[in-house]
């Protein structure tokens, strides 16, 4: 259950003083939820907002940085979101900073801290999808297949596949990620790295297809006969998301009927 407080607590003015981070950190880690199933998403999304904004202090700056390398889950899960918000509002000293840490956490052994950078993405597209857009172009030529992964878990929000041309960018990104599989392109492969990748791509493409259907379902088809069971396994769980099946069940069906049983 939510927390009627949460609302009241006046993070911002414990953030811009020190002898208040550690009732912060306390508040935060109270609520956070964890150890269990499901981190407290909406209090990382609530402190993520206070930093998106130009004005930032170097006092609140210091916390974030400080707390994105701390050895626990929660506060990095909350502070690389926050950096995120911040990147699109943020000068250029602070932008590179905030780019090393989202690389960073993108290749964590923590997957919840991987999953802040993927949410990190969703802020930097909310507040200035261009930026997001040269972000990754910035990285997609020597992505690791865990960044690919944030890439696709990033632009897989409804909120930024409203638009057209980023449903189209989207779509073309995620077929550059696919094509890479197929041609074996994937630099310093590891079994559970592309699992872990394997996992985005199996429900990402259905947002993308559903936002671009006509270019999606050729994606698809094309996928689908490539005869590679990795891609047959992707197209297969893709086809049986609802926001494909409910809408479009005659291509769904036909795709389906010409897939190799893995």
């Amino acid at each position: 259950m939510r927390d009627k407080q949460e609302d009241t607590v006046p993070l911002q003015e414990w953030i811009q003083n020190r002898e208040s981070w550690p009732l912060l950190e306390e508040y935060l880690q109270l609520r956070s939820g964890l150890p269990g199933p499901r981190a407290n998403l909406e209090l990382a999304a609530r402190f993520a907002r206070e930093y998106a904004r130009s004005e930032i202090s170097d006092t609140a700056w210091i916390l974030l940085t400080g707390w994105a390398e701390e050895s626990g889950e929660y506060l990095p899960f909350c502070a690389v979101q926050a950096c995120a918000a911040h990147y699109s509002f943020a000068d250029s000293l602070r932008r590179s900073r905030i780019k090393k840490m989202l690389k960073q956490a993108m290749n964590d052994a923590r997957w919840r801290v991987r999953e802040s950078a993927a949410i990190g993405l969703q802020y930097v597209g909310e507040y200035n999808f261009p930026v997001l857009q040269e972000l990754l172009d910035s990285w997609r030529p020597e992505a690791t297949m865990l960044e690919q992964r944030a890439f696709l878990a990033g632009l897989a929000h409804p909120p930024l596949l409203k638009s057209k041309d980023q449903a189209k960018y989207s779509l073309g990104l995620a077929a550059e990620i696919t094509g890479g599989i197929l041609e074996g392109r994937a630099a310093g492969y590891d079994p559970e790295h592309f699992r872990v990748l394997s996992k985005g791509l199996e429900y990402s493409l259905s947002l993308f297809v559903a936002a671009e259907p006509e270019a999606g379902f050729a994606m698809l088809d094309r996928l689908a006969a490539s005869g590679d069971d990795r891609m047959i396994r992707i197209v297969k769980s893709n086809l049986s998301k609802s926001r494909l099946s409910k809408k479009y069940p005659g291509q769904v069906e036909a795709l389906l009927a010409g897939l190799t049983s893995v």
